[in-house]
């Protein structure tokens, strides 16, 4: 009686597992009648559950477990994804049908060459949805035709000298065309003023001629700033090279000396007579004129005077209020102060006045 129950258990198991192989092998037989390709179904999973029932050992014997499987064998069951159909024909794989992303270009077939040709040169690629750009077109800037300079004469002060105590002038023409004879060409000496000359003769284009300026004399020393033309009356190429300064110094030393002394007839005042005893004039030159009575020391009048003498030359000066009687004696002293005489012995008289 112990060894009957585990007996029966095995036959039971033997004859369940033969009864379900011949179901499988039945099914299987009507699937593969059709095309003689057997398939595998699309397994689906089962869930099962198993009861687990123990039955009591008996002392010494071995437990017999009896239940229904249950769960789900996923270990044994592929995805219906992944299932390759054992025997069967490979699965055709669908076509891509994603559409090329935007702005790109599908490549045509490529043209097949002969061994004689040569392959063109390959095209540059540009983006899908974009213009070709075009260079942009200059636009011509009309050319400024040059204005000839015009064809004017240039005066220019070349130098300045002294002769005689009278300044001159070395004036040149630098430009391209003639001065003509009879032009007035105007001076400016000292920041003033000088005097106009007519020139005599045609100045042409690079030579030069000295004017002496017989009004400016220069009787100390001093920086003369000479321009010609300064209120530019006189066309010129270039307006601004009319001047020249330059360090003078008197050549001929003035003298002034007292040549006489008179009593006027008609006002009975003393007359004074100034000689410029040099070759050059004297231009507003300062002179004090000294009385000194009869045997003084002390002057009893000093008179001073703006004097201009042309060379050896005279100026008479009226000593105002001094009385010049006849019979009466007197002296007299002329002196220089601008600019000192050269000759101090000729600037002195004495004598008695004379009707």
């Amino acid at each position: 009686m112990t060894l009957r129950w585990p007996l029966v258990g095995s036959l039971v198991a033997l004859l369940l597992g033969a009864g379900l192989a011949a179901l499988v092998l039945a099914f299987c037989g009507e699937g593969g009648g059709e095309s003689g390709i057997v398939r595998s179904p699309t397994r689906t999973p089962v869930s099962r559950t198993v009861t687990v029932t123990r039955t009591p050992t008996p002392k010494g014997g071995t437990p017999v477990t009896t239940g229904t499987p249950g769960g789900t064998p996923s270990s044994l069951t592929p995805p219906a994804e992944t299932a390759t159909p054992s025997g069967g024909e490979p699965t055709e794989e669908a076509p891509d049908m994603t559409p090329p992303p935007e702005g790109t270009e599908t490549p045509g077939p490529e043209p097949t060459l002969s061994p004689d040709e040569t392959p063109p040169a390959p095209s540059p690629t540009r983006p899908a949805g974009t213009s070709t750009p075009v260079p942009p077109t200059s636009t011509p800037q009309p050319t400024a035709t040059p204005t000839p300079p015009r064809v004017l004469p240039d005066l220019v002060v070349l130098d300045i000298r002294v002769s005689n105590d009278q300044l001159v002038v070395v004036l040149g023409n630098q430009g391209h065309a003639t001065v003509p004879a009879g032009q007035e060409i105007e001076f400016r000496l000292r920041g003033v003023a000088a005097e106009k000359v007519t020139l005599s003769q045609a100045l042409t284009p690079g030579t030069s001629v000295s004017i002496v300026l017989e009004d400016q004399v220069i009787y100390r020393s001093e920086v003369v700033l000479a321009v010609v033309d300064p209120n530019n009356l006189i066309p010129e190429e270039d307006e601004n090279n009319n001047s020249l300064a330059k360090p003078l110094a008197p050549d001929v030393a003035l003298d002034l000396g007292v040549q006489g002394v008179y009593r006027s007839t008609d006002t009975n005042q003393l007359l004074v007579v100034i000689r410029n005893t040099t070759s050059a004039p004297a231009i507003q030159v300062t002179v004090e004129v000294r009385v000194f009575p009869q045997g003084a020391s002390v002057p009893s009048m000093i008179s001073t005077y703006q004097l201009t003498i042309e060379p050896q030359g005279f100026e008479t000066v009226q000593v105002t209020g001094v009385v010049a009687l006849s019979g009466v004696h007197m002296k007299v002293k002329v002196e220089m102060t601008d600019p000192p005489d050269a000759n101090p012995a000729n600037n002195e008289w004495e004598g008695i006045i004379t009707p």
